[in-house]
């Protein structure tokens, strides 16, 4: 599985594996387990409905965990865009 997620990664087609049958096996189990809550907004206080699940670290940067039930949280589409456009610090380079 790990080396088919890497040639993925290489040939820059995530997606096929987000599509998968086993990665929507996963996923379901995953929301399933954890009553559909946000794990996010739980730790705020808050009971939100999660719609997906997200890899805590990235799968492109760790194939090997793509599937590990510990680097998986449900999380709700406000969580996980958040966390996928957070803004970039700006760094205040001086080049002369």
């Amino acid at each position: 599985m790990q080396d088919w997620i890497t040639q993925l990664i290489r040939e820059n087609n995530v997606h096929k594996f987000y599509a998968s049958p086993v990665w929507r096996k996963k996923q379901a189990q995953i929301l399933r387990e954890n009553h559909y809550e946000c794990e996010r907004c739980k730790r705020k206080g808050l009971v939100v409905r999660a719609r997906t699940v997200h890899h805590k670290k990235y799968l492109r940067e760790h194939p090997e965990l793509a599937l590990e039930d510990e680097n998986l949280e449900p999380i709700c589409e406000r969580c996980h865009y958040e966390e996928h456009h957070k803004k970039r610090r700006f760094i205040n380079e001086e080049r002369w």
